[in-house]
């Protein structure tokens, strides 16, 4: 198993041997020490099938460095939407509506 690690690990780091043509991969791959299950496999580019021989599921993991030296790590708190606005505010504001709109129509029969 540690062989196709191995190769596919050189694969994933070497650019020419990630975009090699058919004929390169397969002379690259008869030279190395791979099964030959294990070279169609990565012949077809079947990772499904890959998976299968191995016994593996693929995994993904993400490990995040803290921040910067000095700073400390803060826990994720979940948003928390503001509290609805007190009945009161809501009178005031609807009483300094209409005192503003009564002062507008008064502008206006002045005019």
């Amino acid at each position: 198993m540690s062989d196709i690690i191995d190769f596919m690990e050189r694969m994933g780091g070497d650019a020419q041997l990630s975009q090699a043509s058919a004929d390169e991969l397969s002379e690259v791959l008869s030279a190395s020490d791979l099964a030959p299950e294990m070279q169609s496999v990565v012949m077809e580019g079947n990772a499904a099938k890959l998976e299968t021989l191995l016994g593996t599921k693929p995994m993904c993991m993400l490990v995040a460095p803290p921040g910067p030296p000095g700073t400390e790590s803060t826990p994720v708190r979940p948003a928390v939407p503001p509290p609805p606005p007190d009945d009161a505010e809501e009178e005031q504001e609807i009483k300094d509506l209409a005192e503003h709109a009564s002062a507008s129509e008064r502008e206006i029969r002045r005019a």
